[in-house]
């Protein structure tokens, strides 16, 4: 059954009264992404957040519906630090050194040798009773989505996109989004507090500010 009209009203006015208006996101929210598609859904994954955690501060909520809104803030909010770093490393900096090492990386390739040879190498090479195999090392491209959250973070700071805290709060706050699954959250035992929603809402701030003040400092031609 729906609230009353008249309770709509009053929950809206209390949500989006506390909302940042356009001309803030015009200014602040990452103004360096071109991709309009991408910047629009980021704002809108925002405002979401944002009128989600308004409900539930309204509500003032308590034990396990304390526990709803923080994850609901870690996974929404952590959702746009992985878009956003996506965006910086692989469309604005796929071509630097950083990048380019999370893209091809080394991995064993195996050569196939005639069998004579093979049984000439068990003779020569023996390793605690185990067939030894011939391999050799080749950079190949990796699939962009094997590649480790953490491992994009330390690029983007060895990038100087982002500072040492700031990466350290970035990949903290992946892991409790990773949590999402029940069994996770109880084998790391992670404690999920009104700090931790707090963090993962203030981090998509101050990418944002971190992101844009580096970029002007030692990128500025890629926002030409």
């Amino acid at each position: 059954m729906p609230f009353s009209k008249d309770l709509q009203t009053n929950i809206r006015d209390y949500i989006y009264g506390h909302l940042p208006s356009i001309d803030w996101y015009n200014k602040n929210f990452y103004t360096f992404i071109k991709e309009k598609n991408l910047r629009d859904r980021l704002i809108v994954e925002f405002k979401n957040g944002r009128v989600i955690y308004k409900i539930f501060e309204g509500l003032q909520a308590e034990d396990e519906l304390l526990l709803a809104q923080i994850k609901t803030q870690v996974i929404m909010y952590v959702s746009i630090q992985e878009a956003v770093i996506n965006y910086i490393l692989f469309d604005l900096f796929k071509d630097k050194g950083p990048v380019q090492d999370l893209l091809y990386q080394e991995r064993p390739i195996q050569i196939m040798i005639p069998n004579h040879k093979k049984e000439k190498l068990k003779k020569e090479l023996n390793h605690d009773g185990k067939e030894v195999f011939t391999y050799y090392k080749e950079k190949k491209p990796i699939d962009k989505t094997k590649i480790r959250y953490d491992q994009k973070v330390n690029a983007t700071y060895k990038l100087n996109l982002i500072d040492s805290k700031l990466k350290e709060d970035l990949i903290k706050l992946y892991e409790y989004r990773n949590t999402i699954h029940i069994e996770a959250e109880l084998k790391k035992n992670l404690d999920y507090n009104l700090e931790m929603g707090l963090l993962a809402y203030r981090r998509v701030e101050g990418l944002s500010i971190q992101l844009a003040e580096n970029l002007n400092k030692h990128y500025q031609h890629l926002l030409l």
